[in-house]
């Protein structure tokens, strides 16, 4: 496509890379805000609703909209120009949202990076919609990481242009060694982000309404073991899902705030968060990261030691296990973290160590318990 690239570099991703998901979010809010905007026009009356409708009669095809018109424009199936019209007159479609990503996806090796950037914020705006579902999820999972791969050969791709120029020019050149070193930044953060949200597909098929769940007084069984519990255990995984999962939390806290099963999710959401800025800290330097890098631990060993509190002196439930192994893994983390900033531990974490391995020990007949316990006991060893 003639002069792609040079267009494809105006999107603040490709400017920025280390802070992909802050400008990922600040679009995704566009498209919250076109669909509040036209359910707002919808209400009010019914002179502004015509006036909307007379406006939508043409599909934006330059620019990122809920319709998913511009992304339609560039697949080669018939099917998704004819989705995207009908998002146009349908905005709430759910159904239809998907099915454009999953077209996308049927020929993602094929379409560009601001195709991916697309479908995958097309596929969020559906995992942030009230009525969510394991399979938005999981679309949302592989569209982003379809997006992550694109970026980083983008950025690989510059890469080895400028690292030819410097090989072919053989002079120093201070501007190409500075933009090499930048770029090398990049491809590494994106690449670690790709490994680091990547997680395996739901199984199951399960759908919650969460303006539901809001009001109840209990929650169903069901929907906490097939919906809260599976859904959130993914979810953790899209940094871009905050209003959901806030909600999701919200309700467990408030249904089942003596379930350990609320802080494990929680933990590991916050160490998600954290791995993140830890990773941009390490790229190049930047102490606001590393700040809420750290600050993020804190949160996720807060909400992983509210379980464990639940828990009591020996886990014997699975949900018990689970909650005391997230803990043990959890203190490993950080104290790792500690020793790659050359940060001396505290004295408060190496107690939390002691805790975990003796919280440990009772079940330390399982391999996967095995294994964390005989970190952290290396970990004290060499503390000693």
């Amino acid at each position: 496509m003639p002069g792609y690239k040079e267009n494809i570099r105006e999107l603040k991703d490709i400017q920025e890379p280390l802070f992909i998901f802050k400008h990922l979010k600040s679009d995704l809010d566009i498209l919250k805000s076109q669909i509040n905007n036209l359910k707002s026009a919808k209400l009010s009356s019914k002179l502004l609703k015509g006036i909307n409708l007379k406006k939508r009669d043409v599909l934006d095809v330059k620019l990122l909209e809920f319709t998913g018109g511009r992304l339609s424009q560039s697949l080669k199936n018939v099917r998704a120009k004819e989705v995207s019209i009908k998002l146009q007159k349908h905005p709430e479609d759910s159904k239809s949202r998907l099915e454009l990503a999953e077209i996308f996806l049927q020929e993602a090796d094929n379409r560009s990076l601001e195709n991916s950037r697309d479908a995958f914020l097309l596929a969020m705006l559906e995992v942030e919609n009230p009525m969510i579902s394991t399979q938005k999820i999981n679309i949302a999972l592989e569209t982003q990481t379809v997006y992550l791969m694109k970026l980083q050969k983008f950025l690989q791709d510059d890469l080895t242009e400028t690292e030819s120029k410097i090989k072919g020019d053989g002079n120093v050149d201070a501007i190409l060694e500075k933009q090499e070193e930048k770029l090398k930044g990049e491809v590494d953060f994106v690449q670690k982000c790709v490994h680091l949200l990547k997680t395996e597909p739901l199984t199951s098929n399960y759908e919650l309404n969460l303006n539901k769940s809001k009001v109840e007084k209990t929650l169903p069984f069901g929907d906490l073991k097939n919906g809260f519990d599976p859904m959130l255990r993914s979810m953790v995984f899209l940094p871009l899902a905050t209003q959901n999962m806030e909600l999701m939390f919200d309700i467990l806290h408030r249904l089942e705030g003596k379930n350990p099963l609320v802080g494990i999710h929680q933990s590991k959401m916050f160490d998600v968060l954290a791995q993140i800025q830890l990773i941009i800290a390490s790229a190049v330097n930047e102490v606001e990261s590393k700040k809420d890098g750290f600050e993020n631990l804190a949160k996720a060993m807060t909400a992983i030691g509210g379980a464990v509190k639940l828990v009591g002196d020996i886990p014997e439930k699975s949900i018990e296990k689970a909650a005391v192994h997230r803990f043990g893994q959890l203190c490993y983390t950080i104290h790792r973290t500690y020793k790659s900033h050359d940060i001396t531990v505290p004295n408060d974490h190496v107690a939390r160590i002691q805790k975990a391995v003796s919280l440990l020990e009772p079940i330390a007949a399982d391999p996967k318990i095995q294994k964390i316990q005989s970190k952290l006991l290396y970990v004290l060893s060499e503390n000693n």
